[in-house]
């Protein structure tokens, strides 16, 4: 294995491991996901203590995102809530710092370049939101109630996966692999690891995986995880590449906003 990048599979196979404990152990999927924040945590420390803060333009980004995670926490606001900012804030302080440093293959967190760049990428998101919502809606059909719609508490609460999951559970592992490849991609192995990264262990924690079930249930959950990533994982990490990380935050909350108004916030 690339030495640069076998830190990367080694943080991923202990996450891995975790993930696949909770599952035999206690069957909650509550605990996959703050695995996965504790993952992010861990390695936006890392990288903070090895570049130290961002740019006084990035520390402002970073509260930012980390004051709207906050508002869309607002309904269930609690002492974890907290804790979760925290996660949010490390992670996007260690993306900004991370992409200041490796400019070249950096992600943008929005487009500027010329005075249409912002529109386009509001556009791209919305288009692409209203896609991804229908799909979402097909597949979610069948085994959920609609339930009255409350558009305000739908709208804040699309806020929380439009920041935590696309920054601090998708951006922070792409600024880990590129950090480990010290700012650029050199072969196919690399490459493949970052796309991985952003795409995989953000979706893993959607997936219940249940070992009663036996070879059934794993090939039940290889399924659902191809389908996912293929669907919808891929989707907001070329959006994160080839646009920019705005353009898939906007695509992630239409999809969950119109999740909530259809279905309900889950938990409220």
């Amino acid at each position: 294995m690339n030495s640069k990048i076998s830190k990367v599979w080694l943080g991923f196979a202990i996450y891995l491991i975790g993930y696949f404990a909770i599952m035999i152990l206690f069957k909650d999927q509550s605990l996959a996901w703050l695995e996965l924040e504790a993952f992010s945590l861990i390695i936006s420390i890392a990288m903070l203590i090895r570049h130290r803060l961002p740019s006084k333009r990035g520390i402002i980004l970073s509260l930012s995102v980390t004051m709207l995670y906050g508002l869309a926490r607002i309904y269930s606001f609690n002492f974890f809530v907290i804790i979760q900012m925290f996660i949010m804030l490390m992670a996007a302080l260690a993306c900004c710092s991370v992409f200041e440093k490796y400019k070249d293959n950096a992600l943008i967190f929005i487009r500027n370049d010329k005075r249409s760049d912002i529109v386009i990428s509001i556009l791209i998101g919305v288009a692409a939101g209203i896609v991804m919502a229908f799909i979402n809606y097909l597949l979610m059909k069948g085994s959920n109630t609609r339930t009255e719609p409350d558009y305000l508490k739908a709208f804040i609460n699309a806020l929380s996966p439009a920041t935590m999951e696309e920054i601090a559970l998708r951006s922070t592992f792409y600024a880990f692999c590129l950090d480990a490849a010290k700012g650029s991609f050199t072969n196919k192995a690399e490459k493949f690891t970052s796309w991985f990264m952003m795409i995989v262990p953000h979706i893993i924690p959607h997936i219940l995986f249940d070992i009663s079930l036996g070879i059934e249930g794993i090939i039940q959950w290889i399924i659902i995880m191809i389908l996912y990533i293929l669907v919808f994982g891929l989707l907001f990490a070329i959006l994160q590449r080839k646009r920019d990380i705005a353009s898939a935050m906007i695509v992630h909350g239409i999809v969950d906003f119109i999740r909530f108004v259809l279905f309900g916030v889950p938990g409220l």
